[in-house]
Formats: structure tokens, sequence, C-alpha cells
């Protein structure tokens, strides 16, 4: 019985560090974007495929969810997801102003007129990008109607998001920030619902080991 009172504390031990390399499936692009191109200091960097993905984290429901490593390509694996709580808002500014541009222009997360959903994600996306990698949008490869909407768009979500005061406003979705070694980073919202935080299963962990270890001591001085 010890034993097997033992193996599984070991296993609750050992579910944290499981729980780091979670699981993300990338199913396509819910709402595509449009051909951009920019710079990166001098660095011409062109993108032929932008717009809001589609993705499943563990098996849980992902709203939205936007590229935000321009110079790396492909999407899905094992991810190190952080809730964008865990994340000091001073220090990373640009997460911040990435999620509330999302919340407020994303079409899956906010109002947006269905004849607009390709230059809507195409302006979220590109001002992520902005944010995260410096990346400047130059040219829309769209109707000129598409390029004028996105990029004026693209101007003005950066504008304000830049004006957004983060120790007071609050979040009506979940964000994460999903990091990868040779994938795109990712930047997702949830419904609210997430996936058990490794602090929190170590916290469990330990809880149990110290009843147990609290319930052979008691035992032993029973019998004493």
């Amino acid at each position: 019985m010890k034993r097997i009172i033992a193996a599984l504390l070991f296993c609750l031990l050992s579910l944290p560090a499981g729980a780091l390399a979670d699981t993300i499936g990338f199913k396509g692009y819910q709402i595509p974007g449009l051909k951009v191109e920019g710079y990166i200091g001098w660095h011409k960097v062109k993108a032929d495929y932008v717009g809001e993905f589609n993705i499943t984290w563990d098996e849980q429901e992902v709203l939205a969810a936007y590229c935000t490593d321009m110079l790396t390509f492909g999407v899905g694996g094992e991810y190190k997801v952080q809730a964008l709580s865990a994340y000091d808002y001073e220090t990373y500014s640009s997460l911040y102003q990435a999620a509330w541009i999302m919340e407020n222009y994303s079409p899956s997360l906010s109002t947006v007129d269905d004849a607009y959903y390709t230059e809507t994600a195409t302006a979220v996306q590109a001002a992520l990008w902005n944010l995260f990698d410096g990346w400047d949008l130059t040219k829309v490869k769209g109707s000129k109607q598409q390029s004028s909407y996105v990029t004026t768009l693209y101007y003005e979500i950066l504008a304000e998001a830049a004006g957004v005061d983060f120790s007071t406003y609050t979040f009506k979705n979940e964000f994460h920030y999903a990091t990868s070694d040779n994938r795109q980073d990712l930047l997702f919202a949830t419904s609210g619902v997430g996936a058990p935080e490794p602090g929190s299963l170590l916290l469990m962990g330990s809880a149990l080991a110290g009843a147990w270890g609290y319930m052979r001591r008691r035992k032993k001085a029973l019998r004493a």
C-alpha cells in the first residue's frame, strides 16, 4: 500500500514538468489576411500568409490567435504557455498592447463588419509584428481600397494601444503567450477556462505529500 501511495505522489509531483510543454495544434486560418511587406531596419520582409490562426491548446477552445514572430515560420507542436498576467505590464508593455489590440480589433473578439474581416485581421497581425519585431508595414498587396484601409487602421490601433493605462485596464478575455524554440510564438485568447498552471499542480502535489507525511507520523505516534 505504501508503495502505491508513494508512486501516486511521485506522479503528482511530476505533473508540473509535463505541464510546461503544452500542445498547440494548427488547424489553419479562421480569418485569412492579405499579403504584405515591410522592413525591419533596412531588411525587407514579405509575408504571403497573414491573418488570424485557428489553433487548439491542449484541446481547449481558443477564440483568436496571432503570430508574434515575424521571422520564424510554422505553427504547432510543443510550446511553453504562460498567462498574460504572469508578465509585468511595465516591463512587457508590447505584450499588453498586443493583447489590447487583439481584444478590441480582432474580428473574432470584437464587432467588425463582415466585409472588412480580411483587412482588419491583416492590420491586427501587422501591428503585432510591429510591437514584437519592430516590423513596419509599407505595402499591402490587395486593391487600392484594401491597402488604404489596412494601412490607416494599422497606424490607428498602434497609436491607441500606446495610450492605454494597463494599471487600470481590465481584459474581457484570458490571454496567453506561447513560446517555442523552433516555431512562431503566439498570442492567443480563450474564454477564461485555462489549463491548470504548473505552479498550482506543484502546490497540490506538495500538499498531498505533506499530508501523507503527517498521517505517517501520527500513526507512528499512536503506536508508540
